[in-house]
């Protein structure tokens, strides 16, 4: 059951569960009092035998029934606290490696966090950390609690007749060999059920987010088959180790029948020579028959074990991923809010050809830029590095002649606003949304930002106004609505660089008219970098940025690109949008 691989992940276990010590010795006094009050069973019997039907002793009549009833009350008072203190322990440990878990997956890489995917991480949580539960709700508690029961048990039967006793102990070894092998096959299908879970959350999700997709296309067979058949999946390794663990309890209780069967044939044959009285051959008999319960136990909480275990290697496989490393210690005062970028070379870690090729370029302070180009020629990746989701692998990028290598990574992305094509929002109120990741700003200040953003014409329109909460991911808001609450956000941090990535796709004409406005007030003294596709949006920057296959092929003004007749022209003049 407990190789040294499982010991090492079971004692980094039960670390979470060595702040409540005083509550441990408890609970461990409680099994200790459980342990103990099974051979009393058998010696009030053996007494209640010997000293009441035979001896006829008048003292032991009231005694020994008071004696029965005491030790099921001790027992039954025992069992109580062990369990309801066993059980908050367990919980308190689950709440910290849950909040753990979170916590990491806020501070992974990027990177390292795509690469998981939200199903992955979502069965960590919902899966994994259940299954780790058990091992700690119950394994420790079954496992300290039999096996003390059965060490006492076994000295009460060694007391009475060691000769039996250790005729009874030849099939431990093959126990033991059988739990080994149990053990083995049960990990396996534990990590394979696991995956499969993951996977299985993986589709539900994404059969629930592509809802609409899915319907318009009429895939609903192809992804009903696909959950299916992960499923089913899920169902062949849930029951192998169901099989291995209904074998293993039924294969050690019927060798542990054998050996009783053996040692009562031939305590019956000692008792009829008298060396056994008639109340010793009950009392071996009767501790005997209570090994078996904690026996078949031990042996059956072998699967939750190994569940568990399998669940630990993979949360500790999350926890002990690195954390996003934060190399830069310097901050900038009065920040203008120029970047440079000096020979920036690039590749994705998945993919074999770089994102960005000895790439140069200027954008100036409080002006706005616009990076153009064909999907995959490298806009989105600027985007990453200037907000260091993503590191470069060779050159540099400047912040008003500063590494931000060298900056502090918070500090960096405070000074950035971001509003993507993919707006997310929380499901919350609307002045939570603005307001997000700063409690403390005013009312006043939350309205000023919806007013800019031309958000507070239908904010004030809803009953709870500001305090309208608005759904998974703002789903009780139209389109144009939730990019406008999200435009709120960026002009509510007020910071000096402003990130738009298509952030008026969502918009009819007029909303778009009302955004634009207001882009021109949040323009000033900021630096813009305006990711877009359609040319509508674009003619007015100050520089426009033409890209292709992560290099930098045009720069200009809309005019002056026209006058070049290049690759700018060549879309404008087919009336096509940028991104092709």
């Amino acid at each position: 059951m407990f190789d040294r691989k499982t010991l090492a992940l079971y004692r980094r276990l039960l670390n979470y569960i060595l702040p409540f010590k005083a509550l441990i010795a408890v609970t461990l006094v409680a099994l200790v009092v459980i342990a103990a009050m099974e051979p009393a069973i058998a010696m009030v019997l053996k007494n209640l035998v010997d000293e009441s039907l035979i001896a006829k002793n008048p003292d032991s009549f009231v005694m020994m029934p008071l004696l029965l009833a005491g030790v099921f009350i001790v027992k039954g008072i025992a069992e109580y606290f062990s369990k309801v203190f066993s059980q908050w322990i367990a919980q308190k440990a689950i709440l910290a490696i849950r909040a753990d878990m979170y916590q990491k997956m806020q501070s992974l890489p990027y990177a390292i966090f795509q690469g998981y995917g939200t199903g992955t991480l979502m069965s960590k949580i919902t899966y994994d950390v259940p299954q780790a539960s058990n091992a700690l709700s119950n394994a420790w508690v079954i496992i300290i609690r039999d096996s003390l029961t059965i060490i006492a048990l076994v000295a009460y039967l060694l007391y009475i007749s060691w000769q039996l006793t250790l005729l009874m102990l030849v099939i431990g070894p093959i126990v033991a060999f059988i739990i080994d092998k149990t053990s083995k096959l049960m990990r396996n299908s534990s990590k394979s059920m696991q995956q499969n879970m993951g996977q299985l959350t993986h589709q539900l999700e994404e059969g629930l987010t592509a809802h609409q997709d899915i319907k318009i296309y009429g895939a609903e067979g192809y992804e009903q088959k696909r959950f299916k058949e992960t499923a089913a999946e899920l169902l062949r390794h849930s029951m192998q180790v169901t099989k291995v663990s209904a074998l293993s309890v039924p294969l050690v209780q019927v060798l542990a029948a054998i050996a009783l069967a053996g040692v009562v044939y031939i305590a019956m044959q000692m008792s009829a020579q008298d060396h056994f009285t008639p109340g010793e051959l009950l009392a071996y008999i009767t501790a005997m028959a209570l090994t078996f319960e904690p026996l078949r136990r031990l042996t059956s909480i072998n699967e939750v074990v190994q569940k568990g275990m399998a669940a630990a290697e993979s949360i500790f496989e999350l926890l002990d991923q690195p954390d996003e490393t934060d190399t830069g210690c310097h901050t900038l005062k009065h920040l203008k809010g120029e970047l440079q970028f000096k020979n920036l070379h690039f590749q994705y870690p998945n993919s074999n050809k770089p994102a960005l090729n000895n790439f140069n370029l200027t954008i100036p302070a409080g002006k706005t830029t616009a990076l153009v180009g064909q999907s995959g020629s490298g806009k989105s990746t600027i985007v990453n590095l200037i907000t260091r989701f993503y590191d470069p692998c060779s050159g540099q990028i400047l912040l008003d002649n500063q590494d931000i290598l060298t900056l502090e990574r918070r500090f960096l992305r405070e000074q950035i606003a971001l509003v993507s094509q993919k707006v997310i929002l929380f499901e919350d109120t609307i002045a939570a949304n603005i307001a997000y990741g700063r409690p403390d700003v005013s009312t006043e200040n939350i309205i000023q930002a919806a007013k800019d953003a031309h958000a507070w014409e239908f904010i004030e329109q809803f009953p709870m106004g500001l305090e309208t909460n608005i759904g998974e991911n703002g789903n009780l808001l139209s389109g144009g609505q939730r990019q406008r609450i999200a435009i709120a956000r960026a002009f509510l941090k007020n910071a000096p660089i402003l990130i738009m990535d298509e952030a008026t796709s969502a918009l009819d004409n007029q909303s778009e008219q009302m955004i634009q406005q207001a882009m021109e007030t949040l323009k000033q003294n900021r630096t813009v970098i305006l990711i877009a596709h359609r040319l509508s949006t674009i003619e007015n920057a100050d520089n426009i940025v033409v890209l292709e296959h992560g290099t930098l092929v045009e720069q200009g003004t809309h005019s002056e690109l026209l006058k070049q007749q290049g690759h700018y022209a060549k879309l404008y003049q087919k009336g096509e949008d940028i991104d092709g």
